[in-house]
C-alpha cells in the first residue's frame, strides 16, 4: 500500500463513461468520489500513474468503495471505474 493522496481541488476531474455507468448503477455521487480521493482510508499504486483509492463510507453497508484513477496530465485526473465491496488484500 502506498500513501499518495491527491488534492483534486486543483485538478480537473474527468469521468469515463464506464465510471459514470458504475456510479449510477451503484448509487455513488461525484461528492463521494471526491471524498474518497481527498480523504481515503488508503490507496494502492497499480502503475506509474494508476491508483486505487478506497474508503468506508458511513451509512453504506457495502464495505469499502474504491475509485480506480489515472493521472492523465499535471492538472487532469481521470476516474476510470468505481467499485463497491472492495477488499484490501494483505
Amino acid at each position: 500500500m502506498t500513501q499518495s493522496y491527491v488534492n483534486i481541488n486543483a485538478m480537473e476531474i474527468i469521468y469515463t463513461s464506464h465510471a459514470v455507468e458504475r456510479m449510477i448503477q451503484r448509487k455513488i455521487s461525484t461528492q463521494v468520489i471526491e471524498l474518497i480521493i481527498n480523504e481515503p482510508d488508503g490507496s494502492i499504486k497499480q502503475s506509474r500513474d494508476k491508483y486505487i483509492y478506497y474508503k468506508k463510507i458511513k451509512n453504506r453497508n457495502d464495505n469499502f468503495i474504491a475509485a480506480v484513477t489515472v493521472i492523465k496530465a499535471a492538472k487532469k485526473f481521470e476516474i476510470i471505474t468505481v467499485m463497491t465491496y472492495f477488499e484490501v488484500k494483505k
